[in-house]
């Protein structure tokens, strides 16, 4: 039993200052489409106690500095809808590109009385940061139990919208909001701050810069300065100009198609249970009378036992334990091998030795969600969901190896082979032509829902990476000076087995630094992994000798 409580106090919903004088509809991005069915994106940062200069109504700071920044997102108050129909003839799709208007396109409405605005949540809570976060994790708990401190309590329980469910397809008039918002005051004077929104509109970097924006207008208010002209990107067209060929038209271009095929992806097919499998296809209404042909692999359920029990953990590697496990492919002839890479293999050699992959000659998964940003020259400050998932492969055998093996006549490190198969997959869908070629197979596919480019289980592990999301760049200007007092920040991920979260670990106090101070990006502070695996797996994971790489020590 808790030893503590929480209690909701207030719920609101909120709208920017700015009134539109008319709806707007804004057709999301096809990349925006394929997360419809994805888990919210949601992160909760857990604050210090304001300075004294700062003793001020928290709640009301935060709420009419959220209103402010809402003015140049007003887009998050509106409503989700969804095209359900194969021939949308709606009025409210006349004026669009008619790649917008097939199946499953998702497009955003707002500037309306019937906006549903934003969910605003105050709590308070009799816990503590310590309970929550002990000040000395990272150098005192380097494998930090997460099943017995969790933050769900302090997380918006609010339903978000999905356009595509099937209450939402039965019912138009719900009107669930995107985005919800909690603030939980705590018995010790810090506060958790969550913000939970649905996938579509925004992904870990679209939500951090949020966030940011928000804390530069707290900032701006608390030290009676100008208030900043935030610059968000709303633009997914930007997006769907980059696909090959001409997407409006009724039909695709074959010879466009046929590039996909190489590309390191998955292609699970929703609609094409495994043969004998009891689940249903997941077909929706608008095709059930149509016969289906396949449009990728079957689903593999019988990998995943998702009765098991699933434990999750926090794993700290230090700054020092990720540049002993970059040296490791010092060997290597790729020299764009990055610390990324190098902390991704060995996360994943250590998985698959806890599940028992070392004589196993079938595939294993590295589902990987890469943001596309860059490839597709957009700013940080653009806003959704411009990711996809690739798919890196090897052998059981071959991502399990812990000693040095032959490679084409050269002996080269196991690590280093796998870390060059990550390099290697990213390569190669970080290619403008390919990924150009996909946009124009997803606007023709039956719904961008349909194909699901990973899976849990035994033989995947599906990895998001925060790194360089700017995480504890959040400053609300609560501090003393110019300091930030996040303690701790999460990204949010549910509880399934091979679920993995790469991210940057707190700055730490000057009574936890043990190596010299750098300025080495986002390693400086050392590595936090939230790992999520079935129960079974995860106490061999533990008890790994290799986990943790060179003589134990504390700090970062």
């Amino acid at each position: 039993m808790a030893s503590h409580e929480t209690t909701r106090l207030t719920c609101e919903r909120l709208y920017p200052n700015a009134k539109l004088s008319s709806e707007r509809i804004v057709p999301l991005s096809l990349l925006d489409a394929t997360s419809v069915g994805y888990s919210a994106t949601c992160a909760a940062w857990l604050f210090e106690r304001p300075a004294r200069e700062h003793q001020l109504d928290l709640v009301d700071h935060l709420r009419q500095t959220l209103i402010i920044t809402l003015d140049a997102y007003p887009q998050w108050c509106g409503q989700l809808k969804a095209v359900t129909t194969v021939n949308n003839s709606s009025d409210r799709g006349r004026h669009q590109a008619s790649h917008t208007q097939r199946f499953g396109r998702v497009s955003v409405h707002y500037g309306t009385r019937d906006d549903p605005g934003v969910v605003f949540i105050t709590a308070q809570s009799t816990t503590t940061l310590d309970k929550l976060h002990p000040a000395l994790r990272t150098s005192t708990q380097p494998l930090w139990d997460r099943n017995t401190t969790h933050l769900t309590e302090h997380i918006p329980s609010t339903q978000l919208a999905n356009p595509l469910s099937k209450a939402a397809i039965h019912d138009r008039s719900a009107c669930l909001p995107t985005l919800a918002i909690q603030l939980t005051q705590l018995a010790c004077g810090g506060f958790v701050l969550a913000v939970k929104i649905a996938h579509p509109l925004a992904d870990a970097q679209t939500l951090v810069q949020f966030a940011k924006d928000w804390g530069s207008i707290s900032r701006a208010i608390l030290r009676k300065d100008p208030l900043p002209i935030l610059t968000p990107v709303f633009r997914p067209d930007q997006v769907d100009a980059l696909a090959a060929g001409d997407i409006n038209r009724d039909a695709p271009d074959e010879a466009i198609i046929l590039q996909t095929e190489d590309l390191p992806i998955h292609r699970y097919d929703w609609w094409n249970p495994e043969p004998g499998s009891s689940r249903p296809s997941d077909v929706p209404e608008a095709f059930q009378r149509e016969k289906i042909i396949p449009a990728g692999k079957h689903i593999p359920w019988s990998e995943w036992d998702r009765e098991s029990p699933v434990s999750h953990y926090v794993v700290h590697l230090t700054r020092h334990q990720v540049e002993i496990i970059f040296e490791q492919l010092r060997d290597s002839s790729d020299s764009q091998l990055t610390r990324h890479d190098a902390v991704l293999a060995h996360l994943w050699s250590c998985i698959n030795r806890a599940r028992q992959m070392h004589d196993d000659n079938g595939p294993v998964h590295c589902d990987l969600a890469c943001g596309l940003r860059s490839v597709f020259h957009l700013s940080d400050a653009f806003l959704g969901s411009p990711i996809l998932m690739v798919n890196v492969e090897m052998t059981g055998k071959e991502a399990t190896m812990t000693a040095a093996a032959a490679a084409g006549g050269q002996e080269m490190l196991p690590l280093g082979r796998i870390a060059q198969r990550i390099r290697e997959t990213i390569t190669r869908i970080n290619d403008p032509a390919g990924l150009g070629a996909y946009l124009h197979r997803l606007a023709y596919e039956k719904s961008p829902q349909r194909i699901w480019m990973g899976f849990l289980g035994q033989r995947h592990m599906m990895v998001t990476t925060w790194a360089r999301a700017g995480l504890y760049e959040v400053d609300f200007g609560l501090g003393r000076g110019a300091e930030r007092i996040i303690r701790y920040a999460e990204g949010v991920l549910e509880n399934l087995d091979g679920l993995v979260l790469v991210k940057e670990a707190p700055p730490a106090r000057d009574s936890e630094i043990a190596d010299p101070p750098s300025t080495s990006g986002w390693t400086q502070h050392g590595v936090d992994i939230s790992v999520h695996l079935r129960t079974e797996d995860m106490e061999r994971f533990l008890r790994d000798p290799l986990l943790f790489p060179g003589p134990k020590r504390g700090g970062t």
